[in-house]
């Protein structure tokens, strides 16, 4: 008796230490969306403000490139303004999602570059990589003066259902933000 005592009494312990199937998904799903969706774990995408269809962020690389991030609708679009002040304007756009399928759009077709004016530059496609869930796409916009111009916009436009993503590049003062 005392024997299948402590036979139980192991099983139960070797069973606790283990987790649970659903908890092994989780921490997997956790660990794709870590190296997926820019660093961020389940919990602490959870613990954003969920009501917010919106949400940016910004940083600085490398002393001249300019890259800034906003989501909304489930889809994050980040963008790198590879060198602000040069004649020929070059940016990354990255588009990221679990929920939609990117593959219907065409980077050259919904992005355009809108300067101080308010005029809208088309770009020039010279990369594309990725495909369902994940895209990517590095564009030229050959034809856009902005030499002299305090701020540039990159506008990204009905991907899954908004209107128009404007992620605006401050460039006096190197202040990002995305509206």
């Amino acid at each position: 008796m005392s024997r299948m005592f402590i036979l139980a009494a192991s099983a139960v312990l070797v069973l606790s230490a283990q987790p649970s199937l659903a908890e092994m998904d989780m921490k997997d799903m956790d660990k794709h969306m870590k190296e997926h969706m820019g660093g961020q774990t389940m919990q602490e995408k959870g613990q954003m403000n969920e009501k917010s269809q919106k949400q940016e962020k910004s940083q600085r690389q490398d002393g001249a490139a300019i890259t800034t991030e906003a989501q909304a609708a489930g889809v994050t679009a980040k963008v790198t303004y590879n060198n602000p002040g040069a004649a020929i304007s070059v940016f990354n756009v990255v588009l990221d999602t679990h929920s939609a399928e990117l593959d219907q759009y065409r980077f050259e077709e919904i992005v355009v570059l809108r300067d101080p004016a308010g005029k809208e530059h088309k770009p020039q496609l010279t990369s594309s990589k990725g495909s369902g869930h994940h895209r990517e796409a590095t564009l030229e916009f050959k034809d856009a003066e902005l030499t002299g111009a305090d701020y540039v916009e990159l506008v990204i436009k009905g991907v899954a259902g908004v209107p128009e993503r404007v992620l605006k590049f401050d460039l006096t003062e190197g202040v990002k933000k995305s509206i």
